[in-house]
């Protein structure tokens, strides 16, 4: 893709350098910042080499946001099935999925963002009531957080369950009731996501594209294939890379090493499953839940973990995994503490996605292993505090603890910001709102520190931090450029904060213009 060059003058520049230095403008020459100081320095500059000027007229400038954990072609593929987030009982999910049948087509039902915590049954629907209503053609629902999935009879037989696999649900008959956990649901989102068109997959990952660019992201870090989605996802992202308006980081969740090294990836995972949500009880504790006798669980061994991880680091790979439970959380860290003393890499930087539910000395062990926390402060603000369905989960005490985002960064780790959208909204200007903003004040973090999640420290956590994360010269002239300044705006309004332009290597991938109507480059894949 091309890259420009373009100055940007009248602005209130937030660097997000060492120093945090304040500027009035930037000059970006042929994708790469090379100047940034005052409007006056900077407009000379420009028109003695014909440079277009943008006047920003007292905008906020920032490094163009990275969202550190996108289920990229997922979130894209979410748009052509029937969303159930807002359904409040099973017979409203069945008049949801009718009205998408009506719109005619072929194949399943796919129903999206189920959230069984707004029902009045506090459960999903079941295989028979899902075959009742729709006998004749499949139907599969997915879980809001990703850990499960609901399917009706004809689903079942397509898929080619046996009866035998782990994570089958049962009624109180003992048949099949629809809701697929671990082998199962594994097998039931591959089945569905393997049948997709390779066209269908580059009109998700456009999609996608489409609407990062309006929210200021410039980069995304793709948590692709693997057991969740599909290996066949894989190919888009290595196809024609530098053809799109947003960077995609790729993180292949695959436990093939060979395979990743031999497409040269430098990084594996790290979204691979150590245990599974808060929504789905199958997030790992050393307690049960409070709404079910179960402690959740963990899907891999000791013994798996260090092998992997121990040849990920001795292949230089960046590795890690998803560890939302202190079960989880602590295992993964046992075993990068054990893989890391026969393989040492300085400069691993292995992440641990969310980090949710932690014990206080894991926090310490992060530390003091420079791990990375990969996490989503959007998680606890949509999901969390009085009568959340955390709390009805884990109880008030577990759930007050939970996503600690003061106690990382005071313990000086590195925290990346993201939204593992579909989960919560691909937002960053939301997902800083809601680390200044988390549900319990103990928690919450400063402006300047929120912002470096999704600016400077999301770059690092990718090994980017020379070439991204702040407006210095020399870096890739990414910005995003908002309507007001998010450290004079009340903390509660940080939300309402709009993206006025995106540039990606000079050049303005979004804008919007004085009455509010969007305006967006037409991309190609």
């Amino acid at each position: 893709m091309q890259k420009e060059s373009r100055a940007f003058v009248n602005g209130n520049v937030i660097t997000m350098d060492e120093n945090d230095t304040r500027a009035e403008g930037v000059l970006v020459r042929e994708g790469r910042i090379t100047e940034v100081g005052t409007s006056k320095d900077i407009e000379k500059a420009a028109e003695n080499e014909g440079i277009p000027v943008e006047n920003l007229q007292g905008r906020t400038v920032l490094p163009g946001f990275h969202d550190c954990h996108v289920h990229v072609i997922g979130t894209g593929m979410a748009s052509v099935g029937a969303d159930l987030y807002h359904c409040s009982s099973v017979q409203e999910i069945i008049e949801a999925l009718k009205e998408e049948e009506n719109k005619g087509g072929e194949g399943w039902l796919c129903g999206v963002r189920l959230d069984e915590s707004k029902l009045a049954e506090k459960r999903p629907p079941s295989l028979k009531e899902l075959t009742e209503s729709f006998p004749n053609r499949g139907v599969y629902l997915i879980d809001r957080g990703l850990h499960y999935t609901v399917v009706n009879q004809k689903a079942y037989d397509e898929i080619g369950y046996r009866g035998i696999e782990k994570g089958i649900g049962l009624n109180e008959e003992g048949q099949p009731d629809g809701r697929m956990h671990e082998t199962a649901n594994t097998m039931a989102r591959r089945h569905f996501n393997d049948s997709m068109t390779r066209e269908q997959r580059r009109t998700a990952l456009q999609k996608v594209q489409e609407e990062a660019v309006q929210k200021g992201i410039t980069t995304i870090h793709a948590m692709e294939g693997g057991e969740m989605f599909s290996d066949k996802d894989v190919d888009v992202f290595l196809e024609d890379r530098e053809n799109k308006d947003v960077d995609f980081i790729l993180y292949w969740d695959t436990l093939e090493i060979d395979k990743v090294k031999e497409a040269g990836l430098s990084r594996i995972g790290t979204d691979i499953l150590s245990d599974g949500s808060i929504g789905s009880r199958t997030a790992a504790f050393d307690e049960a839940y409070c709404d079910k006798n179960t402690c959740g669980k963990l899907y891999y061994t000791d013994e798996f973990l260090i092998e992997f991880i121990g040849k990920a680091l001795e292949s230089h790979l960046q590795c890690g995994f998803h560890a939302i439970g202190q079960r989880a959380i602590r295992q993964i860290l046992d075993c990068y503490e054990a893989a890391y003393q026969n393989h040492p890499w300085k400069d691993a930087r292995f992440r641990i996605e969310h980090f949710g539910f932690c014990d206080d000395t894991d926090i310490l062990r992060a530390a003091k292993n420079k791990i990375v926390i990969s996490t989503q402060p959007s998680f606890s603000y949509l999901r969390g505090g009085e009568g959340s369905v955390y709390q009805v989960r884990v109880g008030k005490e577990r759930e007050r603890k939970a996503y600690p985002l003061r106690n990382f960064v005071e313990q000086g780790i590195v925290v990346a910001g993201g939204s593992d959208s579909n989960v919560t909204p691909m937002d960053a200007v939301l997902g800083i709102h809601a680390a200044v903003n988390h549900p319990y004040p103990e928690h919450r973090v400063n402006v300047y520190q929120a912002l470096r999640m999704f600016t400077i420290d999301g770059a690092y956590s990718a090994f980017e931090e020379r070439e991204k994360g702040s407006i210095e010269p020399g870096k890739i002239g990414d910005l995003a450029i908002l309507s007001q300044n998010p450290y004079e705006v009340p903390s509660e309004k940080i939300k309402e904060i709009q993206v006025e332009m995106t540039v990606k290597d000079g050049r303005i991938v979004y804008s919007r213009d004085e009455n509010n109507k969007v305006k967006t480059n037409q991309f190609s894949l």
